[in-house]
């Protein structure tokens, strides 16, 4: 392959994952709830109003230790029952990576505090759109959280003696642990920085 052709496939590669690394800087982490966090008494309704929720975006439920977080079916959170979750989560800090379409249920698996109309949420994940990312804004960063770190799909007390939430089964949820990986990837003009660099080498 001469020089012009190397060229041109390096060209094609750089414009590839100068998309992809875009797309990825786009995406947004919402704390849920916003300064309320995951609380009682919080319209979770209210706060999702307006949102457009991609592929790609992160939310994270901060959250005192004596809640926890919940992914349910959607049978499951129009009753509030925490009996069969998809999985559990505690520990003051739980993010999950909108990784796929559709929607999400969320609860929390205390006794009475799904029940009493106010701690449960619905995500509803649509694909991922530069134009609807540019015009929503930025979204709030997470909260940094005092509790300890986040001990994934444990059990989380309730407030009676010996209450604990069961677990799913394995491999039930579509995004089960919370992901540790770093938010954002190398920006585009760094990645296609890089790629020209590789080209000016390439054909000199």
């Amino acid at each position: 392959m001469n020089k012009i052709a190397s060229a041109g496939a390096l060209l094609a590669v750089v414009a590839v994952v100068a998309a992809l690394a875009a797309t990825t800087a786009s995406a947004k982490d919402y704390t849920v709830g916003g300064s309320d966090r995951w609380d009682t008494y919080v319209d979770y309704g209210k706060w999702t109003a307006g949102k457009t929720f991609m592929v790609g975006d992160t939310i994270t439920f901060e959250y005192m230790p004596y809640h926890n977080v919940l992914e349910v079916t959607a049978a499951d959170y129009a009753s509030c029952n925490a009996g069969s979750p998809i999985s559990t989560h505690s520990g003051g800090s739980t993010a999950f990576k909108l990784t796929a379409t559709g929607t999400r249920y969320f609860i929390c698996g205390i006794p009475r505090h799904c029940l009493n109309g106010t701690m449960h949420v619905t995500i509803t994940t649509v694909p991922y759109d530069s134009a609807t990312a540019a015009a929503s804004g930025p979204a709030q960063a997470p909260l940094q959280s005092s509790s300890s770190p986040p001990a994934a799909d444990a059990y989380a007390p309730g407030p009676a003696a010996g209450h604990k939430v069961a677990l799913g089964a394995a491999g039930k949820s579509p995004a089960g642990a919370p992901s540790s990986a770093p938010r954002y990837q190398q920006p585009a003009a760094a990645v296609a920085g890089l790629a020209v660099a590789a080209l000016v080498a390439l054909v000199a």
